[in-house]
């Protein structure tokens, strides 16, 4: 199926996700099962990276154009409710005094409807130019030089398409946030380990430069290191 294909349908199906379901991703059985995971005061913090062409794989939305994802697992401590607010991480080039805060499914969507739509196609085809030529005198053979019709040949270069782009309606936009939503890390308070994406905008940095997710809990910064 191709890409275009599954965004027609991912369009047309958006309502019925929209009802479906709890939200976020299937946090896994314990926190050590994350490569990358901290434990402090009892609460838990794990975190998986994905790499541009899990995005792709994940993802109906063309996420890899604007964001840095990252699916994150939050483990509260026993017998004690944890508030998750997306305000408490941020993510940051290592060595930088700048961290850059979460983007919200409505924010993203809209990002990527602005960009689908400043996409424009460039058509290139033949013109002929029809004219017409009055009498004269030729300076080089003394004579006058004949009026009449004159016809010119080139190309045409056009930009724009025939209809919106892919992505770039208010229902494609809608269709991007309900996806996000859903796949996004739940907000609010829990007393059991819940999981799903973050979206960070993206962060210009040197090649291999590493990215550090940052997380305060109880006004503490607990840090965690992500592969390259």
């Amino acid at each position: 199926m191709s890409r275009r294909i599954a965004w027609a349908a991912f369009v047309v199906c958006s309502a019925a996700l929209a009802v479906a379901g709890p939200k976020g991703t299937v946090p896994r059985a314990t926190v050590e099962r994350y490569t990358v995971h901290r434990v402090r005061e009892g609460v838990g913090v794990g975190v998986v990276l994905l790499s541009r062409e899990q995005v792709r794989k994940t993802f109906v939305s063309d996420l890899d154009r604007c964001c840095v994802v990252a699916e994150v697992a939050l483990y509260p401590a026993k017998d004690k409710a944890l508030e998750v607010s997306l305000n408490d991480f941020a993510l940051r080039v290592g060595g930088s005094d700048t961290a850059t805060k979460p983007a919200s499914a409505k924010l993203v969507a809209t990002s990527l409807q602005r960009k689908a739509g400043s996409g424009r196609d460039i058509t290139v085809s033949p013109s002929v130019g029809v004219g017409y030529e009055s009498a004269g005198y030729d300076p080089v053979t003394g004579g006058r030089t004949a009026g009449g019709m004159t016809r010119s040949a080139g190309v045409m270069v056009g930009v724009g398409g025939s209809g919106p782009k892919a992505g770039s309606t208010d229902k494609d936009r809608a269709a991007i946030e309900i996806e996000l939503s859903e796949k996004g890390l739940p907000e609010g308070s829990t007393s059991a380990p819940v999981s799903g994406y973050v979206y960070f905008p993206l962060v210009s940095r040197k090649k291999g430069a590493p990215l550090q997710m940052e997380y305060i809990l109880n006004g503490n910064r607990v840090v965690l290191n992500l592969p390259q």
